[in-house]
């Protein structure tokens, strides 16, 4: 990999979701070494993350598509529409244009390849936060 890139942007308080917890690790590594994040939960489990989302205060969660593949993904827009300053980021296994375009379209959220999450992640949270989507 290239030089490291630190963001500029005020990235806050982070919740990690992942099933593995060397990948969630990987993230906080990249994140604490890059960034002004604060790591204040990570998450095997969609609902671990809701928790912590709500309880915590985050302003960004990175969330594993496959832990929101068997939940109803609009308990995910409630509670993002109801912290205005949530981003969510989905992290994808299986990432093809088409796939980012219709999580784009649909939920408004950004998506970043685990394969590549070293070299995107940055770029993601230094971008401006996309227009909320109105549809449910």
């Amino acid at each position: 990999m290239g030089g490291q890139v630190t963001t500029t942007s005020p990235t806050g308080k982070v919740v990690i979701a992942d099933r593995s917890p060397h990948f969630r690790e990987t993230l906080r590594r990249v994140l604490l070494q890059n960034t002004d994040a604060e790591v204040i939960g990570e998450a095997g489990s969609f609902r671990e993350a809701l928790r912590l989302v709500r309880e915590k205060g985050a302003r960004v969660v990175l969330l594993a598509v496959d832990l929101a593949m068997n939940q109803p993904a609009t308990r995910l827009r409630r509670i993002a529409e109801s912290l205005p300053e949530l981003r969510v980021i989905v992290l994808l296994d299986d990432d093809t244009p088409g796939y980012r375009q219709a999580i784009r379209e649909r939920w408004g959220y950004t998506c970043v390849a685990k394969e590549n999450a070293e070299s995107e992640l940055l770029p993601a949270l230094s971008a401006p936060p996309r227009q909320r989507l109105s549809r449910a």
